[in-house]
């Protein structure tokens, strides 16, 4: 029965075949939907105009309240439950808890000279956008010796989100940027408050 091991020697091999092309279709049709989702967001990451400029105004608000020590200002770019951290660990929630906790920080900038370096802005989708503000602080003082802080090297990440057809601060952190191997911005904890 030659034949019939050529017949099934010749199925096994179709069947190698098939499955092998069947594999190549399947890893073909994962790449085109990963290629087409990739544009696709690449497509979303970029605001319209219109968006762009408003999140810009927010952005230039947000930081001449900061300079201008205005508290009401301040709070004003934000959500009414807007969620809040700085580097230290302080988490406040709502527009009202975050202005009384500005009032209460005022004391540590008043000498403090704030130089922003780099804002990216990154649309998620139509109501919502990541904010990334980039910034050097001179001269803040700690909260209880008055002491001089160094140089701080910070990253402000906010979510923005349309509300009401508005773009409001809904998430904001502030982040230490340190460089590696290097303490020069640890300060002595017990000096340290959670309202910075």
């Amino acid at each position: 029965m030659p034949g019939g091991t050529q017949v099934q020697i010749g199925a096994t091999l179709l069947h190698s075949n098939v499955l092998f092309m069947k594999k190549q279709i399947c890893i073909s049709g994962f790449f085109l939907i990963a290629l087409f989702s990739t544009k696709l967001s690449t497509a979303q990451s970029h605001c319209n105009p219109k968006d762009s400029i408003a999140i810009r105004k927010v952005i230039n608000e947000f930081n001449d309240a900061w300079t201008a020590k205005d508290a009401v200002r301040y709070a004003a770019v934000f959500a009414n439950d807007a969620d809040w951290e700085n580097a230290f660990g302080g988490h406040k929630r709502s527009r009202d808890s975050i202005q009384k906790t500005y009032q209460k920080l005022m004391s540590q900038f008043t000498t403090a000279e704030e130089t922003i370096t780099g804002i990216h802005v990154f649309c998620m989708s139509p109501d919502f956008a990541l904010v990334d503000i980039y910034q050097t602080v001179d001269g803040q003082k700690l909260p209880k010796s008055g002491k001089l802080v160094p140089t701080r090297h910070l990253r402000m990440s906010d979510v923005y989100q349309k509300i009401n057809g508005k773009w409001q601060v809904k998430v904001h952190r502030v982040t230490d940027l340190r460089e590696r191997g290097q303490n020069q911005n640890n300060v002595n904890q017990t000096d340290s408050t959670k309202n910075n």
